[in-house]
């Protein structure tokens, strides 16, 4: 979030040379060109080298420091995009290594990875190493949010699902409160850079208190360390378990319809072909059957809309020229009640109804946007923060849904997948401001209303999810799937029996 401080679209001159006569333009976000007077008393246009910036809002930043305007502005989008690059590889990976290897490894090196990166980048000499860390510290989100998302769900108990899920971000929205004033005090990119990243620090002992994920072990054939922790909750949470042996026969069954859909096709393969075709495994299982596929597309489409409105109205201060200070610490503040009102939402009306509620409102409060004047410029930043508001909120039903819909063996890629679809939004977000937005401030928000609009049409093809236990293997899942299906075929079977012997009665 702090990239909105760091390449800001900043007002600049050309800082004309000796043989200058004048600067081609006089708009001051466009100046990229000057006349030189010739040795023949004529004049040629020449491209400008230097510029002089306004510093009125901002001491040092990375568009005034590696000069990141006229046919190097691209750079400025390509900065905020580059780190969503890197999610993109980030979530892919993430989704196989923490089904193969565990969430609570993958939480560690991602964690650390990223708190190294973050460190090194404000002393970095160049823009092009500042976009490398960039996409590395990009790869690396995913990698550790997902992994500890995924593991602080799958210890929780239903009716606890829906307070984690939706809590476990309310940090998130009071950090962006306080960058905004941190903004404020702090306007040298790279001492805002230092200061925000060595607290990551203050995390990596924390890891060491962390247990993995039990379904995981389960899953894995690893039922000893899965009693192993267990036994430990058992002990905190003064609960009693069942017989160990009723425990590790629940386990093998899960064990068992797990392995049952992998196992038939890498068994005549070996070595590299085997390893591929099993990756191919892992990707196609969630698009290769029928109800597991409807639920992976249609978080897929929501995801990539997610990503896409929530970055482009985070990154949209400069284009709607308001104090990018008080919109960063607005726009946190539009967050909080996602992580206090969101909770007896979802548990009254339920996952699907409530993802559909504010796909709405965030279309509706956008596309109004062009049809108010641009004279009432409170009214515009009003819908555009209900916007935020609403996209934010939005954002937490989806995660938690998905996150309950997915069954353990393949939520991580699952989740993983869909984090690839956030960040590809999410990478064309910065795009769409500067070149729609050069257009009328509110046309890239506009274009964020229509796809808000596409996504609450895909919620429903999904199921809800408010009382339903979460499923272990895609096996059940398309068996509660089909379950459900002959039992509403018996249901109206019924009905139909009971129309026509009311019939022959009469």
């Amino acid at each position: 979030m702090g990239a909105a401080f760091l390449t800001p679209d900043l007002a600049h001159t050309c800082r004309l040379p000796p043989d200058a006569a004048t600067a081609v333009s006089n708009d001051t976000r466009s100046q990229c060109s000057y006349n030189a007077t010739t040795s023949s008393g004529s004049t040629e246009e020449r491209p400008c080298l230097q510029w002089d910036f306004d510093n009125s809002t901002f001491t040092n930043t990375i568009t005034s420091e590696f000069s990141l305007v006229c046919d190097r502005s691209y750079l400025r989008a390509a900065y905020k995009s580059v780190y969503f690059l890197g999610g993109f590889f980030g979530a892919m990976l993430n989704g196989w290594l923490s089904d193969r290897f565990g969430r609570k490894i993958m939480l560690s090196v991602g964690s650390g990875i990223f708190t190294l990166t973050s460190n090194i980048l404000p002393w970095l000499p160049s823009i092009n190493t500042l976009l490398f860390i960039r996409f590395v510290m990009g790869m690396m989100q995913p990698t550790s949010i997902h992994a500890g998302y995924t593991l602080a769900m799958e210890v929780n108990e239903p009716k606890y699902r829906a307070a984690v899920g939706v809590l476990i971000f309310l940090p998130w929205a009071l950090t962006v409160i306080v960058l905004g004033g941190y903004g404020y005090l702090l306007r040298d990119w790279r001492w805002f850079g230092v200061t925000t990243s060595l607290p990551c620090l203050l995390f990596l002992p924390m890891l060491l208190f962390l247990d993995e994920s039990p379904r995981w072990l389960i899953v894995r054939g690893r039922h000893d360390d899965a009693l192993r922790i267990l036994r430990k909750a058992a002990r905190w949470n003064k609960a009693q378990l069942p017989p160990e042996e009723e425990l590790r026969a629940l386990m093998d069954l899960i064990r068992k319809e797990a392995l049952t859909a992998s196992t038939e096709s890498a068994a005549s393969s070996s070595g590299l072909v085997k390893s591929l075709k099993n990756i191919m495994e892992d990707v196609i299982v969630l698009v290769r059957t029928r109800r597991m596929r409807s639920i992976t597309l249609s978080f897929y489409a929501q995801f990539f809309v997610l990503g896409m409105v929530y970055y482009g109205l985070s990154f949209g201060a400069d284009k709607l020229g308001v104090d990018p200070f008080v919109y960063m610490a607005v726009s946190g503040v539009m967050e909080v009640p996602g992580g206090t009102l969101t909770i007896p939402l979802v548990e009254k009306m339920g996952r699907r109804a409530s993802s559909t509620l504010f796909f709405v409102i965030t279309a509706g409060s956008l596309l109004v946007l062009g049809f108010i004047p641009d004279a009432l410029e409170w009214l515009v930043i009003t819908m555009a923060m209900l916007g935020r508001l609403a996209i934010s909120v939005a954002f937490q039903v989806v995660y938690l849904y998905a996150s309950e819909l997915f069954p353990t063996e393949v939520r991580v890629r699952g989740l993983g997948t869909c984090t690839m679809q956030t960040t590809v939004g999410a990478m064309l977000a910065p795009f769409i401001l500067e070149i729609l937005g050069s257009i009328k401030s509110w046309v890239p928000l506009f274009v964020c209303g229509v796809a808000a609009f596409v996504a609450s049409v895909t919620t429903f093809w999904l199921p809800e999810s408010r009382t339903a236990s979460m499923l272990d293997t895609v096996a059940s899942l398309e068996a509660a799937h089909s379950g459900a299906k002959e039992s509403r075929a018996a249901s109206l079977d019924r009905e139909m029996e009971n129309k026509e012997t009311d019939a022959q009665q009469a």
